[in-house]
């Protein structure tokens, strides 16, 4: 049938977002008939979030919104179509639904049980800089064709012509003090738990703007809860970041104040301009000041006592704070970034032009190129906090690009366990699902948090539309739990959490280490049951070695296809790694400490934007 003989469609699909007192709703996409009233959208949606009877009236004071101008609860949904804005392929309607409203019995945060779903753990391969693995050995990421093709020249005209040195150089270096004395602002945040008990103490220290901005980040939260409005503002600006390090003030990548980080920053008001603060230990607060004067810090109240403690601490501290002595105005985040001190990029992931698709049982091909621009860091992590599914999401990360980036299929995955280095934490729903961070644990923090989401119930989010880049660096950071282990070739349960710290946990939290110290030793009996069988005499003839050779190459590697990869997709890791497993080691020689594992190519590309890299536009070559 022709277009003018089409009929109106019938249905309405709605993107409704709904808010109220101290409660966070996901975003709910759903169709109604044009004829449908809101009151009748209303009722249904109360029903499937707060478990009202379907049949039960629209309480007084709920308001439905569109465009930001109240509308009747009589309107047509067929209406909506010429008021309503169009977000993510449906027409957006706000709920605002008052605290007199909400059922007599709220919701009660989750308990303890059994494992709703199914561990993922051994789908993971966990870092071979933590545990006794040899990653060539188990074939975690490596190429079979990568060393002929290097041999043949095939990546003469590209390899090491780009390399990353200049951003690496541009995130540790710091940004230029003024030459008057830098006044210093210092307030003392006291961690509260559900009952405003003191937890224990942190300092907040920086230069007065800083302060100011974390304090104008905390009261835009709380006026969005006071007033039931959306919080705008985190769609153009990121959520606060928090950077844990320790170990290398002068070789941290530190400076996001770097121009491919988030732009040329403007003078801007407090609270409109992204929140970054350094989480430092007590014990080495003078270096960190002295080689970072302008950074806002959160020092610590303990030294030595490993990663999981530090992000604990920022994950206390954010979801329930306040001014020591005064714990009736507590502060409150309602999302943070938790991200390493070792970043250097972020990178679009963008379809090729003349991508002929491949079916899941096909050998994996390359369906996409990475694209740079000068606001690499903020693009990424908007792109996060604008999907529509973060607000249901516990936690959101990224994809670490290990050379197979190029041939994933999905943009987004759900309920994915490898999300580590750059994480995205929804305070409120780690709240409600009673997670944390383990403070005791000294290896695969964020591993161990994901796990613990995923098993009572909760949703993660990874972005593979967008890739990240770190470097390892030879001192700081978690130097002293790898060197820390003994060495017979097993991980044991002190090498995770130290004996009296583990006799004191709860039951649960043993259960949750002992999944994890399992989950490391099964993967080092696998490596010590290949290593073993690598050194079985050699007794075949030259035509089995063929036979066995030939059978090896026919067999798809972990990463997928690597026959048509360039230099810049070196197989590192797999994908599904838990932690990055390159143990390459720095020096003091910026062009050796900062050469990339893979290379990059810059040509001009009109989907790219300027980049200040070499001064030309900068397209990742495939």
């Amino acid at each position: 049938m022709g277009k003018t003989g089409e009929k109106a469609p019938e249905v309405t699909v709605l993107s409704i977002n709904a808010n109220a007192p101290g409660r966070s709703f996901p975003s709910w996409k759903v169709a109604f008939k044009n004829v449908r009233s809101l009151s009748d959208v209303l009722r249904c949606w109360a029903n499937a979030y707060l478990g009202i009877d379907i049949a039960t009236q629209v309480p007084g004071g709920v308001k439905a919104l569109a465009a930001d101008k109240e509308l009747d609860l009589d309107t047509k949904v067929g209406s909506l179509r010429e008021t309503s804005r169009v977000r993510q392929g449906a027409y957006s309607l706000d709920i605002l639904w008052p605290a007199e409203a909400l059922p007599d019995a709220p919701a009660k945060r989750q308990k303890l049980g059994p494992a709703p779903v199914r561990s993922k753990l051994k789908k993971l391969h966990p870092s071979a800089r933590y545990c006794y693995v040899d990653r060539r050995v188990m074939g975690w990421g490596s190429s079979s064709t990568q060393s002929a093709k290097i041999a043949a020249g095939t990546y003469a005209e590209t390899r090491g012509h780009f390399p990353e040195a200049e951003l690496a150089m541009a995130m540790r270096t710091p940004p230029a003090a003024p030459e008057e004395e830098i006044e210093l602002e210092e307030c003392i945040l006291s961690a509260l738990d559900d009952d405003n008990q003191v937890l224990f103490n942190a300092r907040l220290q920086g230069p007065m703007h800083e302060v100011l901005n974390w304090e104008a980040t905390c009261r835009r939260y709380e006026q969005s809860l006071k007033e039931r409005k959306p919080d705008k503002q985190a769609l153009q600006v990121p959520y606060p970041v928090f950077i844990p390090t320790r170990g290398r003030p002068s070789k941290a990548h530190l400076n996001w104040q770097a121009e491919h980080v988030f732009g040329i920053q403007e003078e801007k008001a407090p609270g409109a301009k992204p929140m970054v603060c350094l989480v430092i230990e007590p014990a080495e607060e003078e270096k960190y000041r002295a080689a970072w004067p302008l950074s806002l810090m959160l020092i610590l109240p303990e030294s030595n006592r490993g990663p999981g403690y530090a992000r604990w601490a920022v994950q206390r501290i954010c979801t329930k704070s306040c001014v020591e002595g005064d714990s009736s105005k507590p502060r409150r985040l309602q999302r943070i970034w938790i991200i390493d001190d070792t970043l250097t990029m972020f990178y679009r992931l963008a379809l090729m032009e003349k991508f002929v698709g491949c079916g899941r049982l096909q050998r994996p091909k390359r369906m996409k190129y990475r694209v740079a621009n000068n606001l690499m860091f903020m693009e990424a992590l908007l792109a996060v906090q604008q999907h529509h599914f973060i607000g249901r999401a516990a936690v959101a990360g990224f994809l670490r690009d290990d050379g197979t980036a190029v041939c994933k299929r999905n943009d987004w995955k759900l309920d994915e366990l490898a999300l580590y280095k750059v994480v995205l934490l929804d305070l409120y729903e780690l709240w409600r699902l009673r997670v944390e961070y383990m403070p005791q644990l000294q290896m695969y923090e964020d591993i161990c948090l994901n796990n613990d989401v995923l098993t009572r119930g909760g949703r993660t989010l990874k972005c593979q539309c967008y890739g990240f880049r770190a470097v390892h660096a030879k001192k700081g950071g978690c130097l002293q739990q790898r060197d820390g282990r003994h060495k017979p070739g097993e991980t044991r349960l002190k090498d995770l959490v130290g004996n009296r710290a583990f006799k004191a946990m709860t039951k649960d939290r043993q259960k949750a280490v002992l999944e994890l110290l399992q989950w490391v030793r099964d993967k080092e009996m696998l490596f010590q049951k290949r290593s073993t069988e690598e050194e079985k005499p050699k007794a075949a003839t030259a035509g089995e070695r063929n036979l066995e050779v030939a059978a090896e190459e026919a067999m798809p590697s972990p990463g997928g296809d690597v026959s048509d990869r360039d230099p810049f997709e070196v197989l590192e890791v797999s994908d599904s790694e838990a932690e990055h497993s390159q143990a390459e080691e720095a020096t003091e020689k910026p062009s050796k400490e900062f050469e990339p594992d893979e290379d990059l190519e810059m040509s001009t590309n009109s989907q790219s934007k300027p980049l200040l890299w070499g001064g030309s536009t900068a397209k990742i070559h495939e």
